[in-house]
């Protein structure tokens, strides 16, 4: 049960990381904001009994794409909304390249770092 509430938790926590990124200047730091909920997420569940390294590595993915699903659904609105000026749309048009290119790569670096702190966190419990 705590699994699913820190799997809501996450959820929730890289949409609104998907909107702080929407900040000009300061959404750069949302990257840094995600390596940090994965590392809280990921010794959340290594803490947790049942769960090991592979159980956190799958939590870190489903909340990379979360965060990536959620940032290429607001690029993809940038990029054809009516509201967007033509120089907007062009940096609109990069956000969506990367937007897209992050469905791959995001969930691939949650699940990296979720699995090394799982990893760590789990050897040094059982020391």
């Amino acid at each position: 049960m705590r699994l699913l509430g820190l799997y809501l938790a996450g959820t929730l926590g890289f949409v609104a990381i998907t909107y702080f990124e929407q900040v000009p200047v300061l959404g750069w730091l949302g990257a840094l904001v995600s390596v940090v909920a994965w590392a809280t997420l990921a010794r959340a569940a290594a803490r947790d009994r049942g769960a090991g390294p592979v159980i956190a590595a799958t939590l870190g993915a489903w909340t990379g794409l979360v965060g990536a699903w959620s940032a290429w659904a607001l690029q993809t609105g940038n990029l054809f909304g009516l509201g967007t000026a033509p120089l907007e749309r062009a940096g609109a048009g990069f956000g969506f390249v990367g937007a897209t290119l992050g469905l791959v790569y995001w969930p691939l670096s949650g699940a990296a770092v979720c699995f090394l702190v799982a990893l760590f966190t789990f050897r040094r419990r059982l020391a």
